[in-house]
């Protein structure tokens, strides 16, 4: 994907967009620790990683808070306080896909890692950032502030607070500098990798 030419346009996502923005977290989330920790690692693996993502930008666009930039080359997924938990029969629906992404070990290390990210989720009302991922090739060229400055100016209008898990401790001064605290860290599951919760207050 080559580099962005001029300011990032950000918009709403729609099922069309869902191919270009399908691979766009794929390769965002290559290397990040929790996919490089639960996703198999054979030469299933880019059908797997696209498989994953697929899915969750199924779940995630319905709440009209899924938002694509750069033409596709970032992807940020929110959702609100109230929506971010999936219903028993959508959890039922992923098994076999993740089962196949992730193979059995992995796929219970994945399970263990979202157990303990429900369980650290703050109760009170807020705007839940899910996924936020840039194209490599268009990283570091505003896009990613862009995608989350269109909610973070939601969410003060609103006077809502916003939520993150940052994945990568590389991404922290990055939401720091957008108004994200630290509110403690954790682990993805057992022996899994360090997630740093944020949160942010309205201005």
């Amino acid at each position: 994907m080559p580099s962005l030419l001029s300011a990032p346009v950000v918009r709403l996502a729609n099922q069309s967009d869902d191919a270009v923005s399908t691979l766009t977290l794929a390769a965002a989330f290559d290397n990040d620790p929790v996919t490089r920790f639960c996703i198999r690692t054979d030469s299933h693996r880019d059908w797997a990683m696209r498989a994953g993502f697929k899915r969750a930008l199924e779940l995630y666009r319905p709440h009209s808070l899924t938002f694509i930039g750069g033409c596709g080359a970032g992807v940020a997924l929110w959702a609100r306080h109230d929506q971010w938990r999936f219903t028993f029969w959508q959890e039922c629906a992923l098994i076999p896909i993740y089962m196949r992404a992730c193979g059995i070990r992995r796929f219970m290390r994945l399970g263990r890692g979202f157990d303990d990210m429900k369980s650290q989720h703050p109760i009170q009302p807020h705007y839940y950032l899910y996924l936020l991922g840039v194209h490599p090739g268009c990283q570091s060229q505003g896009l990613g502030a862009a995608l989350l400055d269109v909610m973070l100016e939601r969410c003060d209008q609103e006077q809502m607070p916003a939520y993150l898990e940052a994945t990568n401790p590389r991404n922290i001064s990055f939401y720091q500098r957008h108004g994200f605290r630290i509110t403690t860290n954790f682990s993805f599951g057992p022996d899994g990798p360090p997630l740093t919760a944020m949160w942010r207050k309205p201005h």
